[in-house]
């Protein structure tokens, strides 16, 4: 009897134990889930913006002298005179967050081809890639293939090329400071440095120094870590007395502009305010107000783990603030003559 009531007192604990281990992880998966919530969402809200989006979308055909723009998310910039076509990167396929964190990406086709078509790329001549991280190159050899361009970028690019099948003489490593000319533009490919390197959910996209460029052709599919960065590159662009700069990565190098100007920047943002003050600091003193530009076009805002065929919004909570990106470069231009805007997928403006 004595067996039995110390034998039932024992079940009664374990079962108590039981459940209260089972609250608790409840409890935990809960206060998980509620996080996940607030991190996946994204880290602004475009609509305290509207009036920095033209809406414009020109459709006449583009004057002669006219330089047109497309904005395809992220990085990827469209720049049309009419005649002649160039692109960066060109990341269009986009995969999602989850495919990206625990399985093999690669390009799909059927969305390149959608996003050639609607954005009217019919007279491409040249892609120019800012650095080998997936959200750049990874599509870019098969934009190539499909447009017959010429991809352009670090040895870490071609290699990613020569994975996708890309010929060689559809491919050149770009000369750092010599100008390319493509039809009336000419591109000039500056030196640079990628975001400061951060860390999520425990993984950092520092570049290990022990494997800084990607040595081998890149088979897809593979891991977005496969794709090293390989180098920044920022790119110096005149089309008549016109001139552009694209600067994809929020960094700089000291001086690097110290001899040009630019009509129209296109300022990465991403991850700008979480970055130390005297950072931001240089940051602008380096980029606007050496360059000096009229218009200011800000890129790498967007939530590239969304396909680009819905609207875009602003970087996760996870890694980014749009809204303090946004804020700061805001308070930086509005004491002078500089324009801001942004501009939604496949929005197109004339730039002059």
């Amino acid at each position: 009897m004595i067996r039995k009531q110390i034998g039932g007192t024992m079940n009664l604990d374990i079962k108590n134990r039981y459940k209260q281990t089972l609250l608790r992880c409840i409890l935990f998966g809960i206060l998980i889930f509620a996080n996940l919530q607030c991190v996946l969402r994204p880290s602004g809200d475009l609509k305290g913006y509207e009036s920095h989006f033209p809406h414009e979308n020109p459709s006449n055909p583009i004057q002669k002298g006219k330089v047109r723009v497309t904005f395809l998310g992220t990085t990827s910039i469209l720049l049309d005179d009419g005649e002649t076509q160039i692109l960066t990167d060109g990341f269009f396929t986009r995969p999602s967050l989850w495919k990206t964190a625990f399985s093999k990406i690669e390009s799909d086709p059927a969305i390149l081809s959608s996003v050639i078509e609607k954005a009217k790329i019919n007279r491409l001549k040249g892609i120019f890639v800012c650095h080998s991280h997936y959200d750049h190159v990874m599509d870019a050899p098969f934009v190539a293939k499909l447009t017959n361009a010429k991809l352009y970028g670090s040895s870490s690019t071609i290699n990613v090329g020569l994975g996708a099948g890309l010929n060689k003489e559809n491919m050149e490593v770009f000369p750092i400071g010599k100008p390319l000319k493509l039809g009336k533009f000419f591109v000039t490919v500056l030196e640079s440095k990628h975001t400061p390197p951060f860390r999520i959910l425990g993984k950092t996209n520092a570049t290990d120094p022990n494997f800084p460029n990607i040595t081998v052709p890149l088979v897809q599919p593979v891991k977005a870590l496969e794709y090293i960065e390989g180098g920044s590159f920022d790119f110096y662009i005149q089309h008549g007395k016109h001139k552009i700069v694209i600067k994809s990565s929020t960094n700089f190098v000291k001086g690097a502009y110290d001899q040009i100007k630019a009509d129209v920047l296109f300022l990465g943002i991403a991850q700008l305010s979480l970055q130390p003050k005297p950072f931001q600091e240089e940051y602008f003193e380096e980029t606007i107000q050496k360059l000096n530009p009229k218009l200011i076009i800000p890129i790498h805002w967007d939530n590239f783990f969304k396909p680009l065929s819905k609207p875009l919004e602003p970087n996760l909570k996870l890694g980014d603030d749009f809204e303090g990106n946004m804020n700061q470069l805001l308070t930086r231009t509005s004491k002078g003559q500089i324009k801001v805007q942004l501009l939604q997928g496949f929005e197109t403006m004339d730039l002059f």
